[in-house]
Formats: C-alpha cells, sequence, structure tokens
C-alpha cells in the first residue's frame, strides 16, 4: 500500500467528528452539567465532581483491557459497541434517583468513554495506515480540538429548553444517531476496507526498539505522559482557583481559558502541515517544554501585575497541550511498532489516567494546605520531570535511528 494522499480522507474526518462526539458527550459537558446536577439532587458539588474524578480513576484500569480488545477483535466492534454503551449509560445517567445510582451510571460512562476516545481513535488510525498513522492522527485531532468549542455552546443553549435530564437524552441520541454510524464504517481490521486490494504488510513498522529493548523507554514514556496529563487535569480543574489565589479575575480567567483551546488547534495544524520532518520524540519534547513555559509565565505572575503575563500561559500551555495528544499517538507506534498497539497505549493510558484522575485532589489539597506559590512549584517540578523524560526519549529515538540506519539491509 502507498503513502496515504496528504489530503484528508472522508474516513480520517468522520473519525475526527467522532472524537468530538466522544469528548463533547462525555468529558466536557460535566462541567456545566456537574453543578445542575448538584442542585436539581440536593446533592454537593463535592460529591458530583468527587465521583466523576472516582470514575475517571477507574477507567485507568479497564484501558488496558479496552486496548487488547482493540488488538483481539479489531477497531469497529470496540467503538461500535462503545457508541452503543455511551448512549445507554447516558439515557440511564438520565433516569438516575440515588446517589447509588448516579455513581454506577458515572462508571459506566466512564467506560464506555475508553471505547470511542483518543486511544481507540488512534489505535483505528494506525491498523488502517500503520507507519503513515501520523498525518491522519493530526486530523483527527484538528477536528476532535473543538469539541469543548462546540458542545459547551450546544449544552449551555440546550438547558435553556430542558433540564440536564433532557440534555441526556439528546447527547446519548448523538451518540447513537452519529457516532455509532461512523464506528461502524471503520475497517475491522488493517485492510479490511478493500479487499481488492493487496494486504497492507509494507504499513506495518517493527519499531525502533526491538521487543526486549523497550522497557527505558516505555518507562520514560509513561512518566512523560502522566506527567502531562497531571498537568492539564490540574489546570483545566483548577485555574478558576488558581488565578483567584494569585488576585487575578474570573473574567481573565475565562479569557486565557479561551486562548488555550485554538492555541492547541494551531498547534496541531503547524506539525500536520510539518508532515514527518520533525521526529516523534522532538513533538513530545517541544510539548513537555511549552506546558513548562506555561507554568514559569503563571510563578512570574505571583511578582508581576497585568493580563500580558496569564495569556503568555495561556499561548504557551495551549501549545503543549495541543502536541500532547499527537505525541502520545505517535511516539508508541514510532518506538514501538504498530503491532499490538491497542495493548501498548492502553498501558500507557492507564498510567496516565491515574495521574489525571489524581491532579485536582492533589491540586485542591495543595492550594488549602501549601498555598499558590508552592502549588506552582509542585507543578513546574512535574513539568520538569516531564522534560527530562521527553529529552530522555529523544535520545532513545535518535540512538535507534542511527543503528537501524547503520544496519546492511537484508
Amino acid at each position: 500500500m502507498t503513502r496515504p494522499a496528504r489530503r484528508v480522507e472522508p474516513l480520517t474526518l468522520l473519525i475526527g467528528v467522532s472524537m468530538t462526539i466522544g469528548y463533547g458527550t462525555l468529558y466536557y459537558p460535566f462541567a456545566i452539567l456537574g453543578p445542575e446536577i448538584a442542585r436539581a439532587q440536593g446533592w454537593s458539588n463535592g460529591f458530583v465532581f468527587g465521583v466523576f474524578s472516582a470514575a475517571l480513576l477507574t477507567s485507568a484500569v479497564t484501558a488496558s483491557l479496552v486496548g487488547r480488545a482493540m488488538d483481539r477483535f479489531g477497531a469497529r466492534p470496540v467503538m461500535v459497541t462503545g457508541s452503543c454503551l455511551a448512549a445507554l449509560a447516558l439515557v440511564n445517567l438520565s433516569l438516575v434517583q440515588s446517589m447509588t445510582g448516579f455513581v454506577v451510571a458515572m462508571l459506566v460512562i466512564e467506560f464506555a468513554s475508553r471505547m470511542v476516545q483518543y486511544e481507540t481513535g488512534f489505535a483505528a488510525l494506525t491498523a488502517i495506515h500503520g507507519r503513515y498513522a501520523r498525518r491522519p492522527i493530526a486530523h483527527v485531532t484538528l477536528v476532535a480540538g473543538f469539541a469543548s468549542t462546540v458542545f459547551w455552546p450546544l449544552i449551555h443553549w440546550l438547558l435553556g429548553y430542558m433540564d440536564w435530564r433532557g440534555v441526556c437524552l439528546v447527547l446519548a441520541a448523538i451518540n447513537l444517531l452519529i457516532a455509532m454510524p461512523i464506528h461502524a464504517m471503520v475497517p475491522r481490521r488493517a485492510g479490511t476496507h478493500d479487499r481488492s486490494q493487496p494486504a497492507p504488510a509494507p504499513n506495518r513498522d517493527p519499531g525502533l526498539l526491538k521487543p526486549g529493548n523497550r522497557t527505558a523507554a516505555f518507562v520514560f514514556m509513561a512518566i512523560a505522559f502522566a506527567g502531562g496529563s497531571f498537568l492539564m487535569s490540574a489546570v483545566h480543574t483548577s485555574f478558576f482557583l488558581i488565578l483567584s489565589e494569585m488576585g487575578r479575575t474570573a473574567a481573565l480567567a475565562a479569557l486565557a481559558g479561551a486562548v488555550i483551546g485554538p492555541m492547541q488547534v494551531a498547534a496541531r495544524l503547524i506539525e500536520m502541515l510539518s508532515g514527518e520532518r520533525v521526529s516523534s520524540s522532538v513533538v513530545g519534547v517541544i510539548s513537555s517544554t511549552t506546558l513548562l513555559l506555561g507554568l514559569v509565565c503563571l510563578v512570574a505572575g505571583l511578582w508581576f501585575d497585568g493580563e500580558l503575563i496569564v495569556i503568555a500561559f495561556a499561548v504557551s500551555f495551549g501549545i503543549g497541550q495541543g502536541l500532547n495528544f499527537i505525541a502520545r499517538a505517535i511516539l508508541p507506534a514510532r518506538l514501538f511498532g504498530t503491532e499490538g498497539y491497542g495493548a501498548m497505549t492502553g498501558n500507557l493510558a492507564t498510567l496516565r489516567l491515574l495521574a489525571m484522575a489524581g491532579a485536582p485532589v492533589c491540586t485542591a489539597l495543595a492550594i488549602s494546605h501549601a498555598g499558590i506559590g508552592l502549588t506552582l512549584a509542585l507543578l513546574m517540578l512535574v513539568a520538569a520531570v516531564g522534560v527530562s523524560a521527553s529529552w530522555a526519549l529523544c535520545l532513545i529515538e535518535n540512538r535507534a535511528a542511527a543503528a537501524e540506519a547503520a544496519t546492511p539491509a537484508a
């Protein structure tokens, strides 16, 4: 099979739409629906968001199971099942009356999320395109980067016409009527989409590292990905509180948040246009470094007044966040190969989701007991560790690529 064209393939665009739905209906809604549910049911916000964090924590366990299912059964059955389960879970959420029912509904929602969000989408694209999956992955992240931009206003508008239960039913219908048919179009396994074409063996990539020489790379990759997810989760859940502790207004926090989204999309667009001229590990280095630089801007904001330093944070952090998702997709394929990609990324996602789930609690406790200065110092320490791990991966990739180039072809 030849290298895919530079244009956006229709199936890739549709997978991007389905990933937008996956995040827009199963992750982002709770920033708006969470307080609505708490108020309507007479529950505390702490309970509602505590359950959400706990559900994220349990999804870390299921991530590796979903990854292995992708390798064994292929993308289509897993993603179709995920869409159906997401719809059923949202319907179930719309019917809950008790705290126990809410907990169960959120656990099912998080399990469904693992089947319809980035990890499964990236695995599907890697199965289809093999070593040439980098550009389609960039296309998908470019589309799905607008998930909050699309669904936050949509959910806010829907709440003007119905209660939170009705909104859940609309989100369920979107999964069933739009996402599920898209997932049904995904080839079950690589090459099954067109049997008249030769098997895509040339697209398979064994990776730069042999199976017995991957431990160090896996450890550094897990550290880098978990660190990035910890930082993004901490900032997204505590950003308004962080700026409040810094003496800045909620309006400035909203403005900075509005800047982060377009910057992550812009970073992905630049990466897509660069093609493969930038190595996979360098994408990771740029991502982790810009996340750190963003936090440096926040620390500087403790001493310098004005809005510009906070906007500079948003620009830098948005770039790092945008590239983080791409690095998570392309680095495992580059170093470990496309065989067993689902299981490998599932194992990495397990560690990443544990960090993601723990970040809100750690950040809140740090702010309450240590103050904003030490909290930002903690976040910068995490970011610095991530930068170090990314540079280690860069060194590993460069050495492995040099060794491969020096090896005579068989």
